[in-house]
C-alpha cells in the first residue's frame, strides 16, 4: 500500500500554501504565488528576517512563515495605494497620502463585522493586498509631562520633541527651542531630536539642556 503523500503549511504573506515538497529552493518559493515576487525572507522571530536567494535550500516545516515584496493595494480612506511590503510601519502608513495623515487623526483597520482596530504610534502593521484604513481627528485633551522638573500640559498624545520644547517655553519654562531634549526611559534618559515622534503619557519625564552645558 502506498504511503501517503507529505503535505507541509508555509505562510507567505499572510496566505497559508500547502506544499508537497519537503525542500524548496528561494525560485520556487517565489513561484508559489501570483505574481511572483522579486525578492523572499524567511520570517525569523526575535531575529533578523532571512533573505532567500535563488538557488538557496530550504529544509521546510508546518508554520513557516515568509514574506516577499510583490506589490499589493491597500485603500486610506478609499483611495488606493500600491506598497510593496507585507508590513508597514505606522508613520509608513501616514505618509502613503500626500499630505501625510496630521498627527492630529488617528489611524483604524476597517474590520468588517468587528471592532475597527485602531493603529498605535510605532506599531509595525501586517498589511495584505486589499486591506481597508480609515482616519479621523482624535479627541484633544491635555496630558500633563515634565520639563526640567516644571509640570507642562502638551495637547494630545501625539507630539514630536519641538513641539515638547514649544509647549514647555509657552508655560515659562526656561529653555530654548535649541535645547537638547530627552525623555527618561528606565533609569536612564535617551535623545529626542525635533522632528521625532512621540506617543506621550501623563507624567512622561523630559530634560532640556543646553547643548553648551556639559553638566
Amino acid at each position: 500500500m502506498a504511503s501517503s503523500q507529505h503535505t507541509t503549511n508555509v505562510v507567505i504573506d499572510g496566505e497559508q500554501i500547502q506544499i508537497h515538497q519537503r525542500h524548496l529552493t528561494g525560485q520556487e518559493l517565489r513561484n508559489l504565488i501570483s505574481p511572483p515576487a522579486e525578492h523572499i525572507w524567511l520570517d525569523v522571530p526575535d531575529a533578523q528576517d532571512h533573505p532567500v536567494v535563488n538557488a538557496e535550500t530550504l529544509a521546510l516545516t508546518d508554520g513557516m512563515r515568509f514574506f516577499t515584496d510583490r506589490p499589493r493595494t491597500i485603500f486610506i480612506d478609499k483611495v488606493p495605494y500600491e506598497v510593496h511590503s507585507a508590513s508597514l510601519m505606522e508613520q509608513q502608513l501616514r505618509d502613503l497620502p500626500t499630505p501625510s495623515v496630521p498627527e492630529d487623526h488617528g489611524i483604524w483597520r476597517d474590520v468588517p463585522d468587528a471592532l475597527d482596530d485602531p493603529i498605535g504610534a510605532g506599531e509595525i502593521i501586517p498589511v495584505a493586498a486589499g486591506d481597508r484604513f480609515f482616519t479621523s481627528p482624535l479627541p484633544m485633551h491635555d496630558i500633563p509631562v515634565i520639563v526640567n522638573r516644571a509640570t507642562v500640559a502638551v495637547r494630545g498624545a501625539r507630539q514630536t520633541g519641538a513641539s515638547i520644547k514649544a509647549a514647555a517655553i509657552a508655560q515659562g519654562v526656561p529653555i530654548q527651542p535649541d535645547f537638547l531634549l530627552s525623555i527618561k526611559d528606565g533609569k536612564k534618559y535617551r535623545t529626542v531630536s525635533d522632528d521625532q515622534r512621540l506617543h506621550v503619557h501623563a507624567g512622561d519625564e523630559f530634560r532640556a539642556l543646553d547643548g553648551d552645558d556639559n553638566s
